[in-house]
């Protein structure tokens, strides 16, 4: 009994023990203090890149947390409050650590369970009581040697706030998505458009109701309304054999109007597509010789999303991998096959119905999420 109390312990160490030691995890989060949000149905903020459930009158909502930032909170009421977030890759053997922050009456529940083939396998089911006060937990977890991603859920009895997630270990690279900051330009840098100055006409074309608007995500932005076309070179901004593109984008629109929207394209049997569909899915492909080469996707995922919102969407590619992140979330990820040995002749940038700022193409991989080797037996 002595030796399972000091187990346990160990595991309820506080936050600032964990950010004292000499390596502190990276969060494989990106929005663990729940700063990135969004209106649902009703109007309340709920926090982006996680999903939410909830059943009879429970709430899960964002709210300001004194004195600066926000935080969670899981109301339960007569119902149930949790929230999920899937899919986070593993890659190696290493243990991971879990921390949070919590304040509030009851309790709350957090589970990790780990994706072994086709079957989840869970690795943490623990609850932890709320108190006036915020209170730091802290969990390890070792996904083993077959697993290949995991699964967090948070959940309330009653009400309670929750804050600074955190689900890393120290072997994980930082991916730093979405940027707090306007991108600047380097030598890997093949375009970038933070639209503070009028585009050239000698080397974009535009067509329809596109201006500049003062108000972007950093500084000025590109409008883009009806009948709205920019498109440039795409042999001077793409390189086939590996590159980055991202951008903010703000659509106009609902999520889940039946109309296809692109960010970036090139049309053409050698072509990219970085878009929106009619669906609501959320894409990137790369094609050669009219066939789709290799496409990464997530069904749905902006089936939901409100209009006037700002997103950072991203998409890597070389000859090994291709991988599609939104706001930092890694959304799909397949092995390179069949990319083009260079691309149509034209850049396609925006549509109509949405604003964009901060795009950034690169000829370099930027941002990669390490994936555990396939099997081969």
């Amino acid at each position: 009994m002595t030796a399972m109390r000091f187990r346990w312990a160990i595991l309820l160490l506080p936050l600032t023990v964990v950010l004292a030691a000499k390596e502190a995890p990276v969060n494989a989060l990106p929005n663990g203090g729940f700063e990135l949000v969004e209106p649902d149905a009703g109007g309340r903020s709920v926090p982006r890149t996680w999903d939410v459930k909830t059943r009879g009158d429970g709430r899960a909502e964002v709210v300001p947390r004194r004195p600066a930032g926000h935080c969670l909170r899981l109301w339960a009421g007569k119902g149930a409050a949790r929230v999920f977030y899937d899919g986070i890759p593993v890659a190696d053997a290493a243990t991971w650590t879990l921390t949070f922050e919590v304040r509030g009456k009851g309790k709350v529940w957090a589970r990790v369970s780990a994706r072994d083939g086709n079957k989840w396998r869970k690795l943490l089911d623990q609850s932890v009581e709320g108190t006036g006060e915020w209170v730091s937990h802290r969990f390890s977890v070792t996904p083993g040697g077959t697993a290949t991603m995991l699964r967090l859920e948070l959940a309330s009895s009653d009400d309670v706030f929750l804050d600074n997630v955190l689900l890393g270990h120290p072997g994980l690279p930082a991916l730093n998505l979405p940027p707090i900051r306007r991108l600047e330009s380097d030598q890997d840098t093949l375009l970038l458009l933070d639209f503070e100055k009028e585009l050239d006409p000698f080397q974009f074309f535009l067509k329809g109701e596109v201006k500049r608007v003062p108000k972007g995500r950093f500084g000025a932005s590109l409008h883009q309304g009806a009948g709205a076309y920019v498109a440039t070179s795409a042999e001077d901004f793409l390189d086939p054999q590996a590159g980055t593109i991202e951008l903010w984008v703000k659509l106009l629109v609902p999520g889940g109007e039946r109309v296809g929207r692109p960010f970036v394209s090139v049309p053409g049997m050698c072509g990219l597509s970085l878009a929106r569909d009619q669906y609501g899915h959320i894409s990137f492909g790369l094609n050669r010789h009219w066939g789709v080469g290799v496409r990464v996707w997530a069904d749905g995922y902006a089936r939901s999303w409100q209009p006037g919102v700002w997103r950072h969407i991203a998409a890597c590619w070389d000859r090994e991998l291709v991988q599609l992140w939104v706001d930092g979330r890694l959304l799909g990820s397949a092995p390179a096959r069949n990319l083009p040995d260079t691309f149509g002749p034209e850049l396609r940038i925006g549509a109509p119905g949405m604003v964009i700022d901060n795009l950034r193409i690169s000829r370099t991989v930027r941002y990669r999420v390490p994936l555990r080797p396939p099997n081969r037996d």
